[in-house]
Protein backbone atom coordinates (compact mmCIF):
# COMPACT_ATOMS: atom_id res chain seq x y z
CA UNK A 1 0.00 0.00 0.00
CA UNK A 2 1.35 3.41 -1.31
CA UNK A 3 0.96 5.78 2.41
CA UNK A 4 1.30 8.65 -0.13
CA UNK A 5 -1.95 7.42 -1.79
CA UNK A 6 -3.76 7.10 1.83
CA UNK A 7 -2.02 10.80 2.89
CA UNK A 8 -3.73 11.87 -0.43
CA UNK A 9 -6.98 10.62 0.67
CA UNK A 10 -7.25 12.06 3.89
CA UNK A 11 -6.00 15.67 2.80
CA UNK A 12 -8.79 15.18 -0.09
CA UNK A 13 -11.89 14.39 3.21
CA UNK A 14 -9.63 17.21 5.69
CA UNK A 15 -10.09 19.88 2.68
CA UNK A 16 -13.87 18.66 0.52
CA UNK A 17 -11.54 19.26 -2.53
CA UNK A 18 -8.81 18.08 -5.04
CA UNK A 19 -8.11 21.41 -5.38
CA UNK A 20 -7.48 22.72 -2.07
CA UNK A 21 -5.69 19.34 -0.80
CA UNK A 22 -3.52 20.02 -4.01
CA UNK A 23 -2.75 23.46 -2.64
CA UNK A 24 -2.09 22.14 0.84
CA UNK A 25 0.37 19.04 -0.72
CA UNK A 26 2.26 21.61 -2.84
CA UNK A 27 0.99 19.02 -5.69
CA UNK A 28 -0.76 19.67 -8.99
CA UNK A 29 -4.52 18.92 -8.85
CA UNK A 30 -3.51 16.31 -11.48
CA UNK A 31 -1.39 15.06 -9.27
CA UNK A 32 -4.15 14.32 -6.87
CA UNK A 33 -6.58 13.28 -9.21
CA UNK A 34 -3.31 10.17 -10.13
CA UNK A 35 -2.71 9.25 -6.89
CA UNK A 36 -6.73 9.11 -5.57
CA UNK A 37 -7.57 6.98 -9.14
CA UNK A 38 -4.56 4.45 -8.09
CA UNK A 39 -6.12 3.88 -4.77
CA UNK A 40 -9.30 3.15 -6.03
CA UNK A 41 -8.02 0.46 -8.62
CA UNK A 42 -5.76 -0.75 -5.72
CA UNK A 43 -9.03 -1.24 -3.72
CA UNK A 44 -11.60 -2.37 -6.31
CA UNK A 45 -13.67 0.00 -4.78
CA UNK A 46 -14.81 3.72 -5.42
CA UNK A 47 -13.59 5.95 -2.58
CA UNK A 48 -14.94 9.50 -3.08
CA UNK A 49 -18.06 10.64 -3.92
CA UNK A 50 -17.79 13.83 -6.44
CA UNK A 51 -21.11 14.61 -7.48
CA UNK A 52 -21.91 17.34 -4.43
CA UNK A 53 -19.99 20.67 -4.09
CA UNK A 54 -18.15 18.75 -1.46
CA UNK A 55 -16.00 15.98 -1.80
CA UNK A 56 -17.12 13.06 1.06
CA UNK A 57 -16.38 9.53 1.42
CA UNK A 58 -18.58 6.57 0.16
CA UNK A 59 -18.83 3.30 2.61
CA UNK A 60 -16.24 1.44 1.14
CA UNK A 61 -13.93 5.33 1.07
CA UNK A 62 -14.63 5.23 5.10
CA UNK A 63 -13.86 2.15 6.02
CA UNK A 64 -10.52 2.71 4.26
CA UNK A 65 -10.01 6.48 5.73
CA UNK A 66 -10.44 5.09 9.40
CA UNK A 67 -7.43 2.47 8.33
CA UNK A 68 -5.59 5.14 6.49
CA UNK A 69 -5.39 7.65 9.79
CA UNK A 70 -4.38 4.43 11.80
CA UNK A 71 -1.41 3.43 9.05
CA UNK A 72 -0.28 7.14 9.22
CA UNK A 73 -0.13 7.37 12.50
CA UNK A 74 2.53 4.39 12.91
CA UNK A 75 4.16 5.98 10.31
CA UNK A 76 4.55 9.10 12.37
CA UNK A 77 5.08 7.50 15.67
CA UNK A 78 8.01 5.04 13.61
CA UNK A 79 9.37 8.43 12.14
CA UNK A 80 9.61 10.06 15.79
CA UNK A 81 10.82 7.02 17.64
CA UNK A 82 13.42 6.86 15.20
CA UNK A 83 14.30 10.49 15.84
CA UNK A 84 14.61 9.94 19.67
CA UNK A 85 17.37 7.81 19.12
CA UNK A 86 19.29 11.58 19.14
CA UNK A 87 20.50 13.30 22.17
CA UNK A 88 18.29 16.49 21.31
CA UNK A 89 14.60 17.06 20.61
CA UNK A 90 13.75 17.25 17.21
CA UNK A 91 10.70 16.62 14.82
CA UNK A 92 7.41 17.97 15.55
CA UNK A 93 5.12 19.25 18.09
CA UNK A 94 0.83 19.15 17.24
CA UNK A 95 -0.89 20.93 20.57
CA UNK A 96 -4.30 20.85 21.07
CA UNK A 97 -6.58 23.17 23.37
CA UNK A 98 -8.87 24.45 24.34
CA UNK A 99 -9.15 28.51 24.51
CA UNK A 100 -8.56 28.71 28.45
CA UNK A 101 -5.25 27.63 28.42
CA UNK A 102 -4.40 27.98 24.72
CA UNK A 103 -5.38 32.07 25.62
CA UNK A 104 -4.14 32.17 28.38
CA UNK A 105 -0.84 29.83 29.32
CA UNK A 106 0.13 27.80 26.02
CA UNK A 107 1.73 30.68 23.71
CA UNK A 108 4.67 31.33 26.42
CA UNK A 109 4.80 27.72 27.60
CA UNK A 110 5.32 26.75 23.38
CA UNK A 111 7.46 29.67 22.91
CA UNK A 112 10.08 29.17 25.55
CA UNK A 113 9.82 25.31 24.53
CA UNK A 114 10.73 26.43 21.25
CA UNK A 115 13.37 28.64 22.19
CA UNK A 116 15.49 25.58 23.84
CA UNK A 117 14.24 23.10 21.19
CA UNK A 118 14.87 24.66 18.05
CA UNK A 119 14.77 21.58 15.42
CA UNK A 120 10.87 21.01 17.20
CA UNK A 121 8.36 21.80 14.81
CA UNK A 122 5.95 23.05 16.89
CA UNK A 123 1.74 24.29 16.34
CA UNK A 124 -0.93 24.90 18.57
CA UNK A 125 -4.56 24.10 17.43
CA UNK A 126 -7.60 25.98 19.42
CA UNK A 127 -10.99 24.36 19.57
CA UNK A 128 -13.19 23.58 22.19
CA UNK A 129 -12.69 21.24 24.48
CA UNK A 130 -14.81 17.87 22.83
CA UNK A 131 -13.09 18.67 19.42
CA UNK A 132 -9.64 18.76 20.79
CA UNK A 133 -10.75 14.87 22.71
CA UNK A 134 -11.53 13.60 19.19
CA UNK A 135 -8.94 14.73 17.14
CA UNK A 136 -6.69 13.08 20.31
CA UNK A 137 -8.18 10.03 19.64
CA UNK A 138 -7.89 10.01 15.63
CA UNK A 139 -4.42 10.51 16.23
CA UNK A 140 -4.78 13.86 14.94
CA UNK A 141 -3.05 15.67 18.07
CA UNK A 142 -0.70 13.63 20.16
CA UNK A 143 -1.50 15.71 23.03
CA UNK A 144 -3.85 17.74 24.60
CA UNK A 145 -5.03 20.53 26.88
CA UNK A 146 -8.33 20.62 28.08
CA UNK A 147 -10.98 21.94 30.44
CA UNK A 148 -13.58 19.70 32.39
CA UNK A 149 -14.30 16.42 29.69
CA UNK A 150 -16.11 13.13 29.52
CA UNK A 151 -14.19 10.67 30.57
CA UNK A 152 -13.34 8.39 27.51
CA UNK A 153 -11.41 4.69 27.62
CA UNK A 154 -9.78 5.64 24.52
CA UNK A 155 -7.87 8.80 26.29
CA UNK A 156 -5.94 9.36 29.47
CA UNK A 157 -6.47 13.00 31.51
CA UNK A 158 -3.76 14.13 33.76
CA UNK A 159 -4.40 17.56 36.11
CA UNK A 160 -2.02 19.66 34.78
CA UNK A 161 -2.96 22.92 36.27
CA UNK A 162 -5.74 24.99 38.55
CA UNK A 163 -6.94 28.14 37.08
CA UNK A 164 -8.26 30.42 39.80
CA UNK A 165 -11.09 32.74 38.62
CA UNK A 166 -11.80 35.58 40.35
CA UNK A 167 -14.60 38.88 40.04
CA UNK A 168 -12.94 41.77 38.36
CA UNK A 169 -14.36 45.30 38.29
CA UNK A 170 -13.38 49.27 37.06
CA UNK A 171 -11.68 50.49 39.95
CA UNK A 172 -14.60 53.53 40.52
CA UNK A 173 -17.30 50.46 40.85
CA UNK A 174 -18.83 50.17 44.32
CA UNK A 175 -17.59 46.81 44.75
CA UNK A 176 -14.08 47.54 43.75
CA UNK A 177 -14.46 48.98 47.74
CA UNK A 178 -15.57 45.83 49.63
CA UNK A 179 -12.67 43.08 50.33
CA UNK A 180 -15.36 40.59 49.99
CA UNK A 181 -18.54 40.24 48.50
CA UNK A 182 -20.89 37.31 48.40
CA UNK A 183 -22.68 35.10 45.27
CA UNK A 184 -25.53 37.40 45.99
CA UNK A 185 -24.21 40.61 45.85
CA UNK A 186 -22.44 39.73 42.31
CA UNK A 187 -25.61 38.17 41.00
CA UNK A 188 -26.76 41.84 42.05
CA UNK A 189 -24.86 43.51 39.48
CA UNK A 190 -25.18 43.82 35.76
CA UNK A 191 -22.95 41.00 35.00
CA UNK A 192 -21.02 40.14 31.65
CA UNK A 193 -20.48 36.33 30.73
CA UNK A 194 -18.59 34.32 28.57
CA UNK A 195 -20.81 32.36 26.44
CA UNK A 196 -22.83 28.96 27.39
CA UNK A 197 -20.57 26.22 27.12
CA UNK A 198 -17.35 27.82 28.40
CA UNK A 199 -15.58 26.34 31.04
CA UNK A 200 -15.25 29.85 33.44
CA UNK A 201 -19.08 29.99 32.80
CA UNK A 202 -19.41 26.48 33.60
CA UNK A 203 -18.02 27.23 37.01
CA UNK A 204 -20.00 30.01 37.94
CA UNK A 205 -23.30 28.36 36.72
CA UNK A 206 -22.50 25.83 39.07
CA UNK A 207 -21.88 28.05 41.83
CA UNK A 208 -24.97 29.60 41.63
CA UNK A 209 -26.55 26.94 41.51
CA UNK A 210 -25.58 25.81 44.80
CA UNK A 211 -26.35 28.85 46.70
CA UNK A 212 -30.03 28.37 44.86
CA UNK A 213 -29.34 31.60 42.40
CA UNK A 214 -31.00 30.91 39.56
CA UNK A 215 -29.16 32.01 35.93
CA UNK A 216 -32.25 33.67 34.86
CA UNK A 217 -32.24 36.34 37.68
CA UNK A 218 -29.54 37.55 36.62
CA UNK A 219 -29.14 41.08 34.68
CA UNK A 220 -26.71 40.01 31.92
CA UNK A 221 -25.73 42.91 29.73
CA UNK A 222 -23.57 40.83 27.43
CA UNK A 223 -22.28 37.04 26.60
CA UNK A 224 -19.12 37.24 24.91
CA UNK A 225 -16.57 34.49 23.71
CA UNK A 226 -13.42 34.97 24.60
CA UNK A 227 -12.15 35.76 28.01
CA UNK A 228 -10.25 38.76 26.58
CA UNK A 229 -13.80 40.07 25.21
CA UNK A 230 -15.19 40.24 28.44
CA UNK A 231 -11.93 41.78 29.71
CA UNK A 232 -12.46 44.65 27.48
CA UNK A 233 -16.12 44.59 28.20
CA UNK A 234 -15.25 45.55 32.05
CA UNK A 235 -12.84 48.12 30.90
CA UNK A 236 -15.38 49.29 28.83
CA UNK A 237 -17.68 49.82 31.95
CA UNK A 238 -20.15 47.78 30.82
CA UNK A 239 -20.12 44.93 33.99
CA UNK A 240 -18.52 43.26 36.22
CA UNK A 241 -17.45 39.53 35.28
CA UNK A 242 -15.80 36.24 36.55
CA UNK A 243 -12.92 35.69 34.94
CA UNK A 244 -9.45 33.62 34.91
CA UNK A 245 -6.73 35.38 37.20
CA UNK A 246 -4.37 35.20 34.43
CA UNK A 247 -6.62 37.16 31.73
CA UNK A 248 -6.07 40.16 34.21
CA UNK A 249 -2.98 40.21 36.25
CA UNK A 250 -1.50 42.77 34.19
CA UNK A 251 -4.23 45.10 34.48
CA UNK A 252 -4.92 44.77 38.06
CA UNK A 253 -0.82 45.30 38.37
CA UNK A 254 -1.73 48.49 36.53
CA UNK A 255 -4.52 49.26 38.59
CA UNK A 256 -6.80 49.85 35.35
CA UNK A 257 -9.27 46.72 37.42
CA UNK A 258 -9.68 45.38 40.63
CA UNK A 259 -9.82 41.84 41.96
CA UNK A 260 -12.84 40.91 44.82
CA UNK A 261 -12.88 38.00 46.91
CA UNK A 262 -16.09 35.86 47.20
CA UNK A 263 -16.88 34.32 50.46
CA UNK A 264 -18.30 30.62 50.20
CA UNK A 265 -17.56 29.81 46.64
CA UNK A 266 -14.49 27.87 45.46
CA UNK A 267 -14.09 29.48 41.82
CA UNK A 268 -11.76 27.57 40.16
CA UNK A 269 -11.43 25.01 37.33
CA UNK A 270 -8.57 22.60 36.35
CA UNK A 271 -6.74 22.16 32.95
CA UNK A 272 -5.66 18.27 32.32
CA UNK A 273 -3.25 17.13 29.53
CA UNK A 274 -5.32 14.57 27.29
CA UNK A 275 -3.19 12.10 25.22
CA UNK A 276 -4.41 8.54 23.29
CA UNK A 277 -4.16 6.01 25.81
CA UNK A 278 -2.90 3.29 23.21
CA UNK A 279 -0.12 5.53 22.02
CA UNK A 280 3.63 5.50 23.30
CA UNK A 281 4.55 9.45 23.84
CA UNK A 282 6.95 10.40 21.66
CA UNK A 283 9.99 12.06 23.40
CA UNK A 284 9.14 15.37 22.00
CA UNK A 285 5.97 15.46 23.46
CA UNK A 286 7.64 14.03 27.06
CA UNK A 287 10.17 16.58 26.55
CA UNK A 288 7.38 19.67 26.30
CA UNK A 289 5.24 18.36 29.11
CA UNK A 290 8.27 18.27 31.71
CA UNK A 291 9.23 21.59 30.19
CA UNK A 292 5.83 22.91 30.85
CA UNK A 293 5.66 21.67 34.57
CA UNK A 294 8.58 23.03 35.70
CA UNK A 295 8.31 26.70 34.33
CA UNK A 296 4.07 26.43 34.60
CA UNK A 297 4.88 27.59 38.36
CA UNK A 298 6.40 31.06 36.89
CA UNK A 299 2.99 31.49 34.99
CA UNK A 300 0.53 30.72 37.34
CA UNK A 301 1.56 31.04 40.87
CA UNK A 302 0.62 34.31 42.64
CA UNK A 303 2.14 35.58 45.58
CA UNK A 304 -0.86 33.84 47.53
CA UNK A 305 0.02 30.57 45.75
CA UNK A 306 -4.04 30.95 45.10
CA UNK A 307 -2.98 29.02 41.74
CA UNK A 308 -0.62 26.27 41.25
CA UNK A 309 0.68 23.68 38.67
CA UNK A 310 -0.58 19.79 39.22
CA UNK A 311 1.48 16.97 39.22
CA UNK A 312 0.02 13.56 37.99
CA UNK A 313 -1.92 12.21 40.16
CA UNK A 314 -3.08 15.57 42.01
CA UNK A 315 -6.29 17.52 42.30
Amino acid sequence: MDLRQLLTLRMVVDKGSFSHAAEELGISQPAVSFQIRGLEDRIGQRLLDRSGRRVTLTDAGRVVDAHARRLLALEEEMLRDVAGLSDHLSGSLVLGSSTGPGELLLPHLLGGFKRDNPEVEVSLVVQDTQTVCDRVLDDEIELGVVGAARPHRGLVFEPFVRDELVVICPPHHALAKRKRITLADLAAQPIILQQRGSGVRAVLEAAFRAAGIRMRDLDITLELGLQQSVRVAVLDGLGITVISRLAVERDQAEGRLVAVEVEGAVLARDFSLVRHAGRTPSRVSEGFEAYAREHLGDLVAPADGSAAPLGPGES
